[in-house]
């Protein structure tokens, strides 16, 4: 009788240890079980970069003037007067597809030489807070003694401005 009585403790106890982790599995996952929502309303509107780029004179180069200037700007500001609404950082690059084209490229900011390293010059900067223009002359002199087509060379050369919204530093 003893032994009967022992086994049925043991299932009452088993029982009741199943009972218990049950419970407590699903009364934690109801428990747990929650929802949250908040509403986050904003009004926004997308900066406009603006950079315009303004051609000047066509280059004339031939076998008589072996000296030409292009001139060009580069403004934070459109026509209608609307200046760019971030920092901008542009750098420009020259190419000159030709090898050994026979023409020295000398690039001028508001009369001062500009650097040009690898077809590229340093990174310049146009802020938001002042409508302004960057004046560039591009000074190319043809070598006639190369005896390369001066229209071949003009075709190829080629000036690119490229710019990025300068980061803000918070």
């Amino acid at each position: 009788m003893k032994e009967g009585f022992k086994n049925k403790k043991v299932e009452i106890t088993i029982i009741f240890i199943i009972s218990v982790v049950v419970i407590l599995f699903f009364s934690g996952y109801s428990l747990g079980k929650g929802f949250n929502r908040k509403d986050i309303n904003g009004k926004a509107e997308i900066a406009k970069p603006i950079l315009e780029i303004e051609s000047g004179n066509n280059l004339e180069i031939n076998n008589t003037n072996e000296k030409g200037i292009y001139e060009f700007k580069v403004k934070n500001y459109n026509e209608q007067g609307e200046k760019t609404d971030v920092d901008l950082e542009y750098y420009i690059e020259i190419l000159d597809n030709l090898a050994n084209s026979g023409i020295e490229l000398k690039l001028f900011k508001d009369e001062k030489e500009v650097e040009i390293k690898e077809n590229k010059t340093e990174n310049f900067i146009l802020t938001k807070n002042e409508m302004r223009e960057d004046n560039y002359k591009l000074e190319v002199t043809y070598d006639k003694s190369k005896n390369i087509n001066m229209e071949d060379i003009i075709k190829q050369l080629q000036i690119k401005v490229h710019s990025e919204q300068k980061q803000e530093v918070q």
